[in-house]
């Protein structure tokens, strides 16, 4: 490949992560808010954030670590300071709320990872609940919103 082609290349690759960015912030919040939901982030819970990380292209773009520590800097600031860590967590969550369709995505995510490590506890659901209401999305019906 030609050094322009390169070039092209990572201007596109670049482009893709600045335009993802918040959807990768958004996700790895969320994720962490559910995780931590019942007070410990189970094996289960990382494996199915892993699964995320490979299958959607939205995700893709960003070297799968960095998405990861994200992650665990929003676990960290929630276990720090559970108050001011849902807040930051929310605030990330809120920037693509204009986005209804990442929006919704985001929501079903966020389902897939309560389901991980078995049920939905009342405490995930609560935790779900406050994420669709900070994106202005209703949780579907099926999960007794």
């Amino acid at each position: 490949m030609s050094i322009i082609g390169q070039l092209r290349d990572a201007l596109r690759q670049q482009n893709e992560r600045t335009r993802h960015r918040p959807f990768m912030e958004a996700t790895m919040a969320a994720c962490a808010l559910v995780a931590t939901a019942d007070g410990k982030v189970s094996f289960s819970e990382r494996m199915r954030l892993d699964q995320m990380l490979d299958c959607l292209k939205e995700l893709q773009a960003f070297d799968p670590h960095e998405a990861v520590n994200r992650f665990n800097d929003f676990v960290e600031a929630l276990v720090g300071d559970r108050e001011a860590g849902e807040a930051e967590a929310l605030a990330s969550i809120r920037r693509i709320a204009d986005d209804q369709e990442a929006a919704i995505l985001l929501l079903k995510l966020c389902i897939a990872l309560c389901r991980a490590d078995g049920g939905f506890t009342e405490t995930e659901r609560g935790t779900a609940v406050r994420i669709a209401e900070a994106l202005g999305t209703p949780l579907p019906d099926y999960l007794g919103a």
